[in-house]
C-alpha cells in the first residue's frame, strides 16, 4: 500500500511537472524563436564580418608586399638617373644653341655697324667742294 501511494503521488507530481512544462513552453515559444533567429542573424553577421576582415587583410598584405618590393627595386632610381642624364644633355644642347645665336647676333650687329659706317663715309661731302658754291 505504501508503494502504491508513493507511486500515485509521483505520478501526479510528474503530471503537474509535464503540464507546467507545456505551459512554460507555450508561453516562451515566441522568445525561443526570437532567440534562434537572433542566433542565425548573428552567425550570418559574423560570417560576413569575417569575410570582410579577411578581404581587407589580404589587400593590406598585397599592398605591403608591393611597397616592400618597390623599396628594394632599383627601377625608380634608374629612371631618375636616366632623367638626369637626359637633362644634362639637353642643357648642353641649349648652351650650344645659345652660343650659336649669340654669335649670329654679334655678326649681324657688326655687319650693321659696318654698313652704317660705310653709309656715313659715303654721305660726307669733301671739304674742298663745300666752299665752291
Amino acid at each position: 500500500g505504501y508503494l502504491d501511494k508513493l507511486h500515485n503521488e509521483i505520478s501526479r507530481t510528474l503530471e503537474k511537472i509535464n503540464s507546467r512544462e507545456k505551459y512554460i513552453n507555450s508561453q516562451l515559444e515566441h522568445m525561443v524563436q526570437e532567440y534562434r533567429s537572433a542566433q542565425a542573424l548573428l552567425s550570418e553577421v559574423m560570417h560576413s564580418s569575417f569575410s570582410l576582415i579577411t578581404e581587407v587583410l589580404e589587400r593590406v598584405k598585397q599592398e605591403t608586399e608591393e611597397k616592400g618590393s618597390s623599396m628594394t627595386d632599383g627601377a625608380p632610381l634608374v629612371k631618375i638617373k636616366q632623367a638626369l642624364t637626359k637633362l644634362k644633355q639637353e642643357t648642353i644642347q641649349m648652351d650650344i644653341q645659345i652660343g650659336v645665336m649669340e654669335h649670329t647676333l654679334l655678326q649681324s650687329k657688326l655687319k650693321e655697324k659696318s654698313n652704317m659706317t660705310r653709309d656715313m663715309h659715303a654721305a660726307m661731302i669733301p671739304e674742298a667742294t663745300v666752299g665752291v658754291y
